[in-house]
């Protein structure tokens, strides 16, 4: 932990100014065989911040999203998410933790079998003891707040523009009313 930062009441507080630290990044090494993407990053979020990255293409960037949210291991350091070192994170504390965050990748990764109703409702049914109905009634909610026409939720992702698989991927990820979200170029090819 940094200097002058504290744990209260679990999460993370930087005493230096009293902002609540929600994502704290300490000496991250990531690196593909001997390519080494990032050495000894030092990375600090605080709550109600919007953080932005920008680099050229192969920079990092994605690479940097998925090892904060555990899908890529990092080398060395740590990562600590809303007052919590992830890496000690196993079973249903991990599924508690990914349960406060929103993940929209690069892609979309909409599940193509699945409507987007279907799509935004995985991690509601993953996370919440909620009635069908309710769900449902969430998902349309989302796929209002995104931006898409009502009908959207009944499409599969095939039958979507670029654009709007975009955003239904933005409604998937808002799904659970996320502390923590991250987008992976969430403007790149809206319409």
């Amino acid at each position: 932990m940094a200097e002058g930062a504290k744990v209260e009441g679990g999460q993370i507080v930087d005493h230096s100014d009293g902002r609540e630290v929600v994502l704290r990044l300490r000496g991250i090494r990531t690196q593909f065989g001997d390519k080494v993407i990032h050495d000894h990053l030092d990375f600090d979020v605080f709550r109600g911040e919007i953080v932005g990255l920008v680099g050229g293409s192969g920079t990092g960037k994605s690479v940097l999203l998925r090892t904060i949210i555990g899908l890529n291991q990092a080398r060395e350091g740590t990562i600590e998410m809303l007052g919590v070192d992830t890496s000690t994170l196993q079973g249903k504390a991990r599924r508690q933790m990914l349960a406060r965050t929103g993940v929209q990748f690069q892609d979309g990764a909409l599940f193509s079998s699945l409507s987007v109703t279907e799509n935004i409702i995985v991690p509601i049914r993953e996370h919440a003891e909620l009635e069908e109905q309710t769900m449902r009634d969430i998902a349309a909610l989302k796929v209002a707040l995104v931006g898409l026409p009502s009908d959207t939720g009944e499409k599969k992702p095939s039958e979507l523009s670029g654009g709007m698989r975009k955003r239904a991927s933005l409604a998937r990820a808002l799904a659970l009313d996320p502390e923590l979200l991250f987008l992976d170029e969430p403007t790149a090819g809206l319409d």
